[in-house]
């Protein structure tokens, strides 16, 4: 029935996706007839992340907004198809409310449902709105955020739109034991654990700095091992460098079952994008994290802010130059590998954090009463 679908506009990467399948779980655990479809990006990591699951896909053509003018007639030619197929989905499923993503793939849909007086949300969870979340927040309805930041970084008319409420973190993330994450990754139980990850797109500096810190972690080989999450092509070149330095290495390419691979960590070394930094607060988890560095806004670096104000994460800086990379991120990690009582201490302040999140209920309860 048309009240209870719901149709979630956005994708492009895990960032954008993660919050919004939370927010998924929760509003079908609240209303098991719902419907939810996925008007999600054409990029393969919607599908990889999708495809699995129990919702209906609808992957539109919208591109992002090219940064050269040579990219405008490809642009616009897949903006007026996405525009012509959101006019259909609107119009032929009446969704009950919409939620926004974020990401260029938001746009088509949310636009669309507010000028059909579609009740319609953004998520925001990173501390600095993007571009299309800035774009879009004067049709939304409501702008639900995870930092109370957030209100400031919108124009004055449309900051009482912002509802800070947290990040949405699946259900689940934090129920797996540490014998089941090490099972799964084929680890040994008397070593600590390092888990590695840099999202679906951003991992690469991150592992080509433990690649040049690879004699350096040689002298942990008999303490620590490593789980490495990475799309990347040189991932498996950066777990041949460690394996031949003696380190217990599984890498994986996309893991999706991220709650066993955080039940296995004893630190973890991550970007520190809005998903992250929830996901850390969320299970409890010290981390080493290194803000990508390339965005305008260094939204990344505010996102990092509070787990490291709390003492549970350490903010490394990733230069443009690999070796300085590298060097800065050993003066960060290795003595943290080597000192039993500093990661205590961090454990301990992240394991503070590991509150369950509400933003997923709260959401989800917005939509389900029309978006009030």
């Amino acid at each position: 029935m048309a009240e209870e679908l719901y149709i979630f506009a956005g994708g492009g990467t895990g960032g954008h996706l993660y919050p919004g399948l939370a927010v998924a779980e929760e509003l079908i655990a609240r209303r098991p007839g719902a419907k939810v479809v996925f008007a999600c990006s054409g990029r393969a990591i919607d599908r990889r992340i999708l495809d699995p699951l129990p919702y209906v896909i609808v992957p539109q053509p919208v591109r992002p907004f090219p940064k050269n003018p040579s990219g405008w007639p490809g642009f616009l030619a897949a903006w007026a198809k996405s525009a012509r197929l959101a006019r259909r989905l609107v119009a032929d499923l009446r969704p009950a409310g919409v939620l926004g993503l974020g990401g260029f793939a938001a746009a088509p849909i949310v636009i669309r449902a507010a000028a059909a007086g579609v009740p319609t949300a953004l998520l925001n969870p990173d501390a600095v709105p993007g571009k299309a979340n800035r774009a879009l927040a004067a049709k939304a309805d409501v702008i639900f955020s995870q930092f109370p930041s957030t209100q400031e970084a919108f124009p004055p008319g449309l900051r009482g739109k912002v509802r800070c409420v947290g990040c949405p973190v699946r259900r689940g993330l934090a129920g797996a034991s540490r014998a089941e994450g090490l099972a799964r990754f084929g680890l040994r139980s008397g070593r600590r654990t390092l888990l590695i990850f840099g999202g679906s797109l951003l991992a690469e500096a991150l592992g080509e700095a433990v690649e040049r810190l690879a004699g350096d972690l040689a002298g942990f080989a008999s303490t620590w091992q490593v789980v490495h999450i990475s799309g990347s092509p040189s991932a498996r070149r950066i777990e041949r460098t460690l394996k031949d330095q003696g380190l217990a290495v599984c890498t994986q390419s996309y893991c999706d079952r991220m709650d066993l691979a955080y039940a296995a960590a004893d630190l973890v070394l991550a970007r520190a994008g809005a998903v992250t930094v929830a996901e850390l607060a969320a299970t409890g988890k010290p981390a080493v994290l290194m803000p990508y560095p390339h965005h305008a806004d260094r939204h990344q670096f505010l996102n990092a802010a509070a787990l490291a104000q709390a003492g549970a994460a350490v903010v490394c800086e990733d230069f443009k130059d690999p070796a300085a990379t590298a060097a800065a991120l050993g003066g960060v990690l290795l003595p943290l590998l080597g000192d039993a009582d500093a990661l205590a201490s961090m454990c301990q302040a992240a394991a503070k954090l590991a509150t369950q999140s509400s933003a997923a209920s709260t959401v989800a309860q917005w939509l389900l009463a029309g978006g009030k």
